[in-house]
């Protein structure tokens, strides 16, 4: 008889699952959902589970959730009943199993979980009657009544999957080791006898057929059947000839692609691969008659049969060719198919055979394989077409074909690995050939061109860049093709591709440049930005050949800068770049000159222009010439340094920055303006270095500045940048006077309901600049004011922020603080390496100061990297995270203290992310040794997380109503 607390659970589970399916209310489903997942992880579970479980009376739902709280609870929660009740929870379990020999289906599949779980975690001597000989006891229990034939075959097909898959079941390595020998390895014979019995029984039924297939795949696919044995039972053969039957033909694909997979070591099963391909060629004629029928799914499975024969058995083919090449040309005949779903499966085989086909050089047999690739070339090449009905298409068909093209692209390439890229791309220039020289008064279909176009685009990887007899002939009808934007779209693309082979031609430049600037003049954007694309390549590659060049290119680019989409002009910048890049040195300066100074000419009239007199429009195109500049300047700064500039180079850094600095004086609350403004100084700084240590001071107060007035987060990342490359001379206030807005955000936020995670682009450069200012100027860091809200607000946001990055470097951040080398040398512990001494007067001051922040702030550190070491962490940051508790220990607190604020830590971390077990093993550990048992509790508490969080990941990810 229920208890009344039992009864009360019941009632309670019973109002939320006829909420669950029945309340059209989505957010009172959605709480229903939750109350019920959040039920399944208590204690009593366990019995509301049972006594709906066995109430048949019920109606279906209730039962099922039930047979699922087992399924999750033998999974997760065996700790939470005695290890002795464990064979009474079997019995219950197996009884239930019985009681729903008829169905539904999807209750005996929950309760087989249930008790595979339970089975993978029983341990020596726990449940005699059981444990060792799992397998065997359910064989004998459920295996002579007919009826129960489909409760055996589900089980038999779930335990494999489960030991095997699910690697939530908290067991380890050894334990799992010994128990898949006895639930899986020794039972293996006597699944197959089973299995052999029925598949040859008296009266047997297409759904029991079905059944013992997907059972033999599921112990297939464990590894645990021997393939000489399975050749031995009517099973084998049973697998091919079933494949003839529309009804079993799915189970038999699976089984035969498993059964073939058995035989990868080629060398010890050649027996059972010769018996294997005798079964597979008369296959073909079906393959065949299916392709002409156009019966997909019949196409799909026999396809997946032959690629897998092929993949496993890829080694073999050039060998043997007389056994194996059938089964290429059925993979051919696949990959011609209309459907592309279908043609992708057989892309891996063509990528091993390459592989095969380019060891075995010019052997006769690699040879014959050439037809079949001449073949696939052509086939994949079609398959690039754009339909003529793509108009018709949703934008998303559209994309997922665009991607798939780039896919079939790496198929192609396998083909100019076999017949060389010269062979294959006279075949795409021959497809364009035909197409032109066949129509009639413009009659081609730009799609017929534009997809042997597309292939030449793909297949450049492998074209010699040096090749004198076909890429000329394809770059000299580029200029031929019909006017389409498709096509000028693919054409330019091409030409992105083959600039490497302009290099090496540089007669064709002329000729180049004029198709690409042809495209500029067009009025569809994605032919712009192909063309913007192509001129970037070309700049780079050709970079010394367009030297010549530059007088025309500077007239091009004064022509294009106001026309082109932003992106676009910033392409054309970088490849100007490269170009000027590599003139000499004494010829360099001045062609950068004659780029620059336009772009830095249309920004000085907007700096002294009256603001209200500037429209956005105005703003908008400064910012561009300003991405510009920095495009620009970008090759040029990685190829020219600063020692080998003119004199005059240092009064242009000066005459940039006031045209900058003004511009941010007047429109600086604009922040796309800003954004621009702040990657230009980046750049500038890098390239002129140590020729712009004049305007750093007022670029450090500009920044100020402006972030006290804006709160934009670039502000304070060219702070940084700039400490951090000339740190080593006064900053001036700029710090401390970011660091004081910061908390005044910070504040604001607070009281407008708002917090630190709301504004995480402030908190990451603030980070970084706090790391760079306490590496390079400690001083202005540990000795001002700053410092200990600088402190606290990294600790605050190690507790409330989620992004990682961020996270990564705040821990950088307190890890350079509690290991620096001021309170290694005060302490005289040497725990560090480092040997950077110090002035000893100037070390105390430091150590004196971060010892006093860690000291006010150390418990909310530690409960921080607990609590982040549970939660957001990556598991890659445990070092890290080991390192500073570690650190803190030594060079501040002690390890009592430690102790002492760890336990704090894990008491204020909820008992459903940490299992007060673990907390107290945590602290255990601890209790062991000095420093080096860190690393252990970290690593302990981490593991007892990811099972929480693994299991409310999946919590949020599933509703009761999908199992």
């Amino acid at each position: 008889m229920a208890t009344n607390d039992q009864s009360s659970a019941i009632d309670a589970v019973l109002a939320a699952l006829d909420t669950l399916y029945k309340n059209p209310d989505n957010s009172a489903k959605q709480q229903a959902n939750t109350w019920l997942q959040n039920f399944q992880k208590t204690p009593e579970a366990w019995q509301t589970a049972n006594a709906l479980l066995l109430s048949q009376d019920l109606p279906v739902e209730p039962r099922l959730f039930a047979a699922q709280t087992f399924r999750v609870k033998s999974t997760y929660d065996i700790d939470q009943i005695p290890r002795e009740t464990l064979p009474s929870l079997r019995a219950t379990l197996i009884t239930a199993l019985q009681a729903y020999k008829s169905g539904p289906k999807v209750i005996q599949t929950q309760i087989s979980l249930a008790l595979s779980g339970l089975a993978l975690q029983l341990r020596d001597g726990e449940d005699p009657g059981w444990g060792d000989h799992v397998v065997r006891s359910m064989i004998d229990t459920f295996g002579k009544d007919p009826s129960d034939v489909g409760t055996l075959l589900e089980f038999l097909t779930v335990l494999p999957e489960e030991v095997n898959m699910n690697q939530r079941i908290p067991v380890d390595r050894e334990h799992y080791n010994t128990r898949t020998v006895s639930l899986l390895q020794t039972p293996a014979r006597d699944v197959l006898e089973v299995l052999s019995v029925y598949i040859q029984a008296q009266g047997l039924t297409e759904a029991i057929q079905a059944s013992v297939f997907a059972c033999l795949a599921s112990w297939l696919k464990s590894g645990e059947i021997d393939i000489h044995t399975l050749m031995q039972t009517p099973l084998f053969t049973m697998s091919f000839d079933c494949l003839t039957n529309e009804q079993l033909f799915d189970g038999a694909v699976d089984v035969v692609c498993d059964i073939i997979n058995e035989t990868q070591e080629v060398q010890d099963n050649q027996e059972a691969i010769q018996l294997i391909i005798a079964r597979l060629l008369p296959l073909r004629p079906e393959l065949q008659q299916a392709i002409s029928d156009g019966d997909d799914d019949k196409v799909r499975g026999l396809c997946r049969v032959f690629v897998q024969a092929g993949e496993v058995y890829h080694s073999l083919m050039i060998p043997h060719k007389d056994a194996f090449f059938p089964i290429a040309e059925a993979i051919f005949a696949c990959a011609a198919y209309s459907d592309l779903d279908i043609v992708q499966i057989t892309f891996r085989f063509w990528y091993f055979l390459t592989g095969d086909l380019q060891r075995y050089g010019d052997e006769e047999n690699a040879y014959a394989y050439a037809s079949i690739y001449q073949q696939l070339l052509e086939a994949i090449i079609k398959h690039l077409r754009f339909p003529d009905e793509m108009e018709s298409w949703s934008g998303q068909e559209r994309d997922d074909f665009k991607s798939f093209r780039h896919y079939m692209g790496d198929t192609l390439k396998d083909c100019c690995q076999v017949l060389g890229s010269q062979t294959c791309l006279a075949r795409s220039l021959g497809m364009i050939q035909d197409v032109l020289t066949n129509a009639q008064g413009g009659s081609a279909k730009w799609q017929d061109v534009e997809a042997p176009l597309f292939s030449m685009r793909a297949m450049g990887a492998k074209a010699d860049p040096r090749d004198n007899e076909i890429l000329p002939q394809i770059m000299a009808i580029i200029p031929e093709l019909p006017s389409h934007p498709r096509l000028t779209y693919a054409a330019l693309l091409v030409i992105s591709r083959y600039t490497e082979w302009v290099k090496y031609h540089p007669d064709r430049i002329p000729m180049v440049l004029s198709y690409i600037s042809a495209g500029f003049q067009t009025a569809d954007l994605d032919v712009t930005a192909a063309a913007a694309q192509a001129f970037k390549y070309l700049g780079e590659d050709c970079d010394v050949e367009l030297a010549p060049f530059l007088p025309q290119l500077f007239e091009f680019y004064q022509a294009i800068v106001e026309r082109v989409d932003p992106q676009d002009g910033r392409s054309i910048a970088e490849a100007i770049g490269y170009v000027i890049a590599a003139l000499p040195v004494e010829q360099a300066t001045e062609p950068l000159m004659q780029f620059t100074q336009p772009l830095l000419q249309s920004l000085s009239a907007v700096a002294n222009a009256e603001p209200s007199s500037v429209a956005r429009a105005d703003l908008q195109k400064a910012a561009d010439r300003m991405e510009q500049l920095d495009a620009m300047l970008k090759p040029v700064g990685s190829k020219i340094k600063p020692s080998t500039l003119p004199p005059t180079c240092s009064a242009t850094c000066q005459q940039a920055f006031d045209i900058i600095d003004t511009i941010l004086v007047k429109h600086g609350s604009t922040f796309f303006v800003t954004e621009r403004a702040c990657e230009l100084l980046r750049r500038g700084l890098a390239f002129f270095d140590f020729l712009a240590i004049p305007v750093v001071p007022a670029l450090l107060e500009r920044m100020a500045n402006s972030f006290e007035l804006t709160g934009f987060p670039s502000f304070i990342w060219i702070t940084g940048k700039t400490i951090d490359t000339f740190g080593q001379r006064p900053m001036g206030t700029a710090f401390e006077r970011i660091s004081v807005k910061v908390n005044e955000m910070i504040s604001s936020a607070g009281e407008s309901g708002k917090s630190i995670i709301d504004m995480p682009d402030v908190i990451d450069d603030y980070i970084h600049t706090c790391a760079a200012v306490a590496e390079a100027l400690p001083g202005q860091l540990f000795l001002s004011g700053a410092f200990p809200a600088s402190f606290k607000i990294a600790v605050t946001c190690l507790q409330q922020m989620y992004q990682i990055s961020i996270l990564n470097a705040i821990v950088d951040y307190i890890r350079i603080v509690v290991g620096h080398d001021a309170l290694e040398q005060n302490a005289g512990n040497g725990f560090s390496q480092s040997h950077n001494q110090l002035d000893p007067q100037v070390a105390s001051q430091y150590a004196n100061a971060i010892r006093s922040v860690l000291h006010e702030q150390g418990a909310a550190l530690v409960s921080a990297l607990l609590q982040g070491t549970v939660t957001t962490f990556e598991p890659e940051a445990l070092p890290d995270t080991t390192i500073v508790l570690r650190l803190l220990a030594v060079n501040v607190t002690g390890f009592q203290a430690l102790q002492s604020w760890f336990a704090a830590g894990l008491a204020g971390i909820n008992d459903s992310v940490i299992p007060q077990t673990e907390k107290q093993k945590c602290m255990t550990t601890l209790s062991q040794g000095e420093s080096n048992s860190i690393k252990p509790a970290l690593q302990g508490i981490y593991a007892a997380s990811r099972k929480s969080r693994e299991r409310d990941r999946l919590d949020r990810q599933s509703n009761l109503l999908d199992q």
